[in-house]
């Protein structure tokens, strides 16, 4: 479990370090960029889709093993 803590932590660190290394300003520039605020929608969409879609995913399964 530390091994998986340690895996996922240290590229959320190091990114959070890089997108903050010139200061607050271009962040905050960048938030009001239409392509970045696209790709962040996108994000959320995508992993709201992926978090919904797979109960059902997991019960289409159950249902055709059962079927064979």
């Amino acid at each position: 479990m530390l091994v998986s803590a340690f895996i996922l932590l240290v590229p959320m660190i190091y990114i959070f370090v890089q997108a903050f290394s010139k200061g607050l300003m271009p962040v905050l520039q960048n938030l009001a960029d239409p392509d970045m605020l696209h790709a962040i929608w996108l994000t959320v969409m995508i992993r709201a889709d992926c978090r919904t879609g797979k109960p059902g995913v997991r019960h289409s399964a159950g249902l055709a093993g059962d079927a064979l």
